[in-house]
């Protein structure tokens, strides 16, 4: 338990939004138990839009971006929407297919917003998200700031120095006038997203991590500043995920609008319930779940159970993966678009299974939101997966092989076989859990309560550690 009370007011810095993906859902949960811990509570959050669930009594600054739908445009907004790594819900745009120009006016948007929260907040820490940008321009305000790496900024960093190691090779040959101006651009671009991202490492006086394959890959990365890393895993939000024996399949199932059955409704006849929640990237291979799904689907039929598979979230690859389905021919695989927190929870209460078939999960908050709710998990043997579902500390390091354990099972990434071959051992019984033990172990382990006593304990000693060397300053002079 934190016993120092000299950090009183956080300012929390995020360029997303704080709903719709992992990291925004978690700088929700944070800024509602920095809250209920006595702490003032100011986020900086870029957003398409003014009107969002926010916590009362914590202060939202909104960076304002265009929203890609119709609607009134928001006052000062910049001219694109909310740039993304990879994909969000209400978002198309990304980092790599930003212009120069529109960088720097992102950057003048952030800048002054932190530095008026700054002014204004006064904040004894900021904690900033994401290895990148913001982050770094945090580090320019004097306040000591503690960073929180979310995966896709360490992706990020990678994909810059590749682009950036193409771009200069294109420049070599390149005689036309306006492609070269072109490409010059873009290597200033890649050149500020590196620059940021050293900066940031640099300059923050903790790093806060969420896994150990995090920690391993901002290591190598950023080596310099591997002294300064921490690792904290993820926590979940107890009060809205949790067993709620009340919810039954015909109040929440039968009023879900299936996007791909003519009248828009799923059966109800099923025996059995796999639920994927998440945002339609690449990396989160729900590829590999629909070819897995046609699998189980009629291997689990032969053995006269009907399996309903229940598909929570939307993207950029939303079409492409409904085009999959369709050729693939699963008739009980339903995408019902993106839910609120209520919703996922009611539908995870009735899941017997939730799959999570990325190909690089940072860590893996849906993971513990299932067992919140009460069943196991199957997972890729990859990023931070291992690091919940292996509970009893399994050697793990063969990943082509399937591992149970007792929060659920291990299976090869990219490998749609094996992750069947779970599912079906899962459903039809061969492969047993305890499900009370995984909703004991889960809050036992991961309550966001327990999370935020440890990061409140390093935002104290990052405060004393500023402090001292200023008092050891002041004596020099």
């Amino acid at each position: 338990m934190n016993k120092k009370n000299n950090v009183n007011n956080i300012l929390i810095v995020t360029a997303f939004p704080t709903y719709g993906a992992g990291s925004g859902v978690q700088v929700t949960a944070l800024a509602n138990s920095y809250l209920n811990k006595g702490k003032n509570v100011t986020v900086i959050t870029g957003n398409n839009k003014l009107d969002f669930d926010k916590i009362p009594g914590v202060k939202y600054h909104v960076v304002p971006f265009k929203n890609e739908e119709e609607g009134e445009p928001i006052l000062g907004q910049c001219d694109f929407n909310y740039l993304m790594f990879t994909t969000h819900t209400e978002s198309t745009a990304n980092f790599w297919d930003a212009t120069l120009d529109q960088i720097k006016e992102y950057q003048g948007a952030f800048r002054k917003a932190i530095n008026d929260e700054v002014k204004e907040s006064k904040p004894d820490i900021i904690h900033a998200q994401h290895n990148w940008i913001t982050a770094s321009i945090c580090t320019e305000t004097g306040v000591p700031v503690v960073t929180t790496i979310h995966g896709t900024d360490l992706m990020g960093y990678e994909r810059s120095i590749k682009e950036l190691g193409e771009i200069r090779n294109k420049l070599k040959t390149e005689t036309n006038p306006e492609e070269i101006k072109r490409l010059k651009d873009e290597e200033t671009k890649y050149n500020l997203y590196i620059e940021h991202a050293n900066r940031s490492a640099l300059n923050s006086k903790k790093i806060i991590v969420i896994s150990e394959a995090q920690k391993e890959k901002f290591t190598e990365l950023f080596p310099l500043a591997a002294n300064k890393v921490e690792l904290i895993e993820n926590g979940y939000d107890t009060k809205k995920f949790y067993v709620d024996k009340n919810v039954t399949k015909e109040d929440v199932i039968g009023k879900l609008v299936s996007q791909n059955t003519e009248d828009g409704k799923i059966p109800l006849d099923y025996d059995k319930l796999v639920v994927f929640v998440g945002k339609f990237a690449d990396f989160k291979g729900i590829d590999v779940l629909l070819d897995a799904a046609k699998n189980y689907e009629e291997e689990m039929q032969e053995q006269g159970k009907k399996v309903a598979t229940v598909i929570v979230g939307s993207g950029q690859l939303e079409e492409k993966l409904k085009k999959q389905a369709e050729e693939l021919k699963l008739k009980n695989t339903h995408f019902v678009g993106r839910k609120n927190t209520d919703e996922v929870r009611s539908i995870q209460n009735l899941a017997d299974v939730s799959l999570i078939p990325s190909r690089n999960e940072p860590f893996g908050l849906v993971v513990l939101e299932g067992m919140a709710c009460g069943h196991p998990v199957i997972g890729t043997n990859a990023g931070g997966i291992p690091g919940i579902l292996n509970s009893d500390k399994q050697d793990i390091s063969d990943t082509s092989k399937t591992y149970v354990t007792p929060l659920g099972v291990l299976v090869p990434m990219d490998d749609s076989e094996a992750l069947s071959d779970a599912v079906c051992d899962v459903l039809s019984g061969k492969d047993r859990f305890d499900n009370k033990y995984i909703v004991d172990y889960t809050r036992e382990n991961y309550a966001q309560e327990k999370v935020t006593d440890h990061i409140l304990e390093l935002f104290e000693d990052v405060a004393d550690s500023q402090r001292n060397n200023h008092s050891k300053e002041d004596e020099e002079r």
